[in-house]
């Protein structure tokens, strides 16, 4: 059985993906995003990256900047962590 660390890490894994997968779609550049949601571009780039994982109101404010729901993006990541494994 996988343990709770890499699981987690697995789904923080996938949800930076799908953040910079769904911002590209939409032909946002994390300088906008960052501008929409009033976040910062490197803290995007890092959270992105994977380097920092999103609070629970920055995620909140990603979403509603790309005109999504944190909800969404949650179970996108949840279903993407689930292909890795």
């Amino acid at each position: 059985m996988e343990s709770i660390s890499s699981q987690t890490e697995a789904f923080a894994d996938a949800l930076a993906e799908v953040l910079t997968a769904i911002r590209k779609e939409k032909g946002v550049s994390q300088t906008d995003l960052a501008a929409r949601s009033g976040l910062t571009q490197p803290h995007i780039g890092y959270i992105e990256q994977g380097k920092r994982r999103p609070t629970i109101d920055s995620l909140k404010r990603i979403a509603l900047a790309l005109g999504t729901s944190a909800t969404d993006l949650v179970q996108q990541a949840e279903a993407r962590a689930g292909h890795h494994q």
